[in-house]
């Protein structure tokens, strides 16, 4: 009787264990963990009740829907952009969803999704600025956002500047004298000058490419990318995107 029991303890344990397993299994596969950087409105903020726990904007609601269209809950991690690409390498996230341009650079290290968006990059300047052309900004005091497409640019162009981590510090920078211009992508620009009087918005089509956003997948991860490339692509044909973009911008995001 007691090895019955001693047997019958083990079974029930193994079967605990296994379910308890299985369970956790089911919770990670039914996951998909999306990297960002919450420091670029509209495309994605921190807010106190946003579409994915605390973070809100188009990127965000793109993600939540992929996660609904492959059957999957929709998770954030949020980290400073420049680690965005190492963490999708190592396994921290699925894939990386951060208004990311898509280069050649980045194309060698990661697999990108069909392009959902299209930016440039503009000037961000006091109204009365007398800067109009890309080239003026030469003896200007420049302000970039850390690992942005806007840094490549400014950089490219051979002039100095000051980066920060955060699109908010840099423009704070413009608010209050320190700086001349804040040079960033067109979308999160609109909503700079929308929410801070005394702004404006200077483009040089000719100096600044126009550039494409995607979502970076782990090179090789080409089942989870089919399935981010059908979802994407059903949000352009329905208008979705459209509609998201419209939105946000129009979204008081502080």
């Amino acid at each position: 009787m007691k090895k019955f029991k001693k047997l019958l303890a083990l079974g029930t344990a193994a079967i605990i264990m296994a379910a308890s397993l299985a369970a956790c299994g089911k919770t990670e596969n039914s996951t998909v963990v999306f990297g960002t950087n919450a420091e670029f409105p509209p495309f994605e903020f921190v807010t106190s009740e946003g579409t994915i726990g605390q973070y809100d904007g188009i990127d965000i609601a793109i993600a939540k829907k992929i996660g609904e269209d492959i059957g999957k809950d929709a998770e954030i991690n949020n980290m400073e952009f420049d680690s965005l690409l190492i963490a999708l390498q190592n396994g921290q996230v699925d894939a990386v969803i951060a208004g990311m341009t898509v280069t050649d650079e980045r194309k060698e290290s990661v697999d990108f999704s069909i392009p959902y968006y299209t930016a440039t990059q503009v000037m961000i300047v006091k109204e009365d600025s007398t800067i109009a052309k890309a080239a003026d900004m030469a003896d200007k005091k420049i302000v970039v956002i850390q690992g942005y497409t806007g840094e490549t640019v400014v950089n490219d162009l051979g002039y100095k500047y000051e980066s920060f981590k955060k699109g908010t510090e840099a423009v704070l920078e413009l608010v209050n004298g320190k700086c001349d211009v804040v040079v960033i992508d067109s979308a999160t620009a609109a909503k700079y000058v929308k929410d801070n009087e005394g702004l404006k918005i200077v483009e040089d089509p000719e100096s600044f490419a126009a550039e494409e956003y995607a979502i970076a997948v782990k090179k090789g991860n080409t089942e989870l990318l089919d399935k981010i490339n059908t979802s994407i692509q059903k949000m352009i044909d329905d208008g979705t995107i459209s509609e998201l973009s419209a939105k946000y911008l129009d979204a008081d995001t502080e």
